[in-house]
């Protein structure tokens, strides 16, 4: 029996100790040398666009203007834009030639004209003409201050408003009328202009906002030039391609101005709410990419609580550059009519800094006739 006790103390002595070994003297674990995870550098590669040789306008872009004065002569008209760039028109039989100026370089060259030839485009010529000569991309990756940025054109964008890249690391859009698809307009620009007009998608890195002037600018008398430069772009558009000029009369000038204010001090009258989101967003970020047009029902609704009568007509913000939004406005299909149907009514054009409403109205004579 004593035996018996004697092997089971053991026993149970062998089995405490078996059982508290690994705690009273846990097993010391080999270090093992971990390699530190490293990131891989990631290189924004450039998309492969083609890059044509530099021709006409492209030239004079981030040039001194006294260098292109010496080749167009004196400018006919200098304006303040009131965003940090002056505009300067130049004598041109053919239409328009206007030219952006920041710091007595040109940033940006604009031509509307019917049949000019500028090298390498031809206006007239169709967009199938365009990509029969030049094979046309859609996708741009380029650097801005050591920054990739990564634009894309869309089908409408290929079709309509193409990108040109240039070997001087300039570009050109081209305006195309977007029934005829014949080319009406070509915008000449440097990077940082291209990144500021910006009428394209960015897919990555960031357009430039645009800068408006706040301090000593009388804003009245800017706005009503550029009223009056916009009814006469769009009345020499029309001569060229032999339609009747809009009149601007009293009324319709009153009217517009008066359907603008409306909105811009009461936009939550006009717009749902997320809708009027979306307007403030758009308005804080000075974005030309974010723009905002009223929707048909928007601006029936806004002529309505304006009280005026009207035939058609739009809204649109950013116009920081008026032309240039006339080219843009000619080339989308939904717009294209405003400017092209062969009925000459009234023109009204309203522009407070970076808004402008047009409108257009039976003409009082019609209405009496009637």
């Amino acid at each position: 029996m004593k035996r018996v006790i004697g092997f089971i103390s053991i026993l149970f002595v062998v089995l405490i100790g078996y059982y508290l070994q690994p705690v009273l003297f846990p097993p010391v674990q080999k270090k093992v040398s971990v390699e530190p995870a490293t990131n891989p550098v990631v290189k924004h590669k450039a998309l492969q666009f083609q890059k044509i040789k530099t021709a006409g306008y492209a030239h004079y872009i981030s040039q001194p203007v006294a260098e292109f004065e010496k080749v167009f002569g004196q400018p006919t008209e200098i304006k303040n834009s009131g965003f940090f760039f002056q505009t300067r028109k130049y004598p041109f039989e053919k239409g328009i030639l206007e030219v952006n100026i920041e710091a007595d370089k040109i940033s940006t060259i604009k031509v509307l004209a019917k049949t000019a030839d500028t090298q390498p485009f031809k206006f007239g010529m169709t967009s199938n003409q365009l990509s029969d000569q030049i094979n046309l991309s859609a996708d741009f990756s380029l650097i801005y201050d050591e920054e990739p940025v990564a634009i894309e054109l869309s089908e409408s964008d290929m079709r309509f408003r193409p990108l040109i890249a240039f070997d001087n690391n300039t570009f050109a859009m081209l305006f195309f009328n977007g029934k005829t698809e014949k080319m009406i307009g070509a915008v000449y620009v440097n990077l940082e202009s291209l990144l500021r007009l910006m009428p394209y998608q960015i897919n990555s890195g960031n357009p430039l906002a645009n800068r408006v002037q706040e301090s000593n600018l009388d804003w009245t008398t800017l706005n009503q030039e550029k009223q009056q430069n916009l009814v006469e772009a769009i009345n020499l558009y029309r001569s060229l391609y032999k339609k009747t000029t809009y009149s601007v009369s009293e009324r319709t000038s009153n009217d517009s101005e008066k359907m603008l204010s409306e909105f811009l001090t009461s936009p939550k009258n006009v717009l749902s709410k997320e809708r009027l989101e979306e307007w403030q967003t758009d308005q804080s970020a000075h974005l030309s990419n974010l723009s905002f047009e009223l929707k048909d029902s928007e601006f029936k609704k806004l002529a309505k609580a304006s009280q005026v009568k009207y035939i058609t007509g739009f809204s649109y913000t950013p116009t920081v550059d008026p032309l240039f939004n006339l080219f843009e406005w000619i080339s989308h299909s939904h717009l294209v009519d405003i400017f092209d149907e062969p009925e000459a009514n009234e023109l009204g054009v309203a522009i407070d800094q970076e808004s402008v409403l047009i409108l257009k109205q039976e003409s009082e004579k019609t209405k009496g006739s009637e």
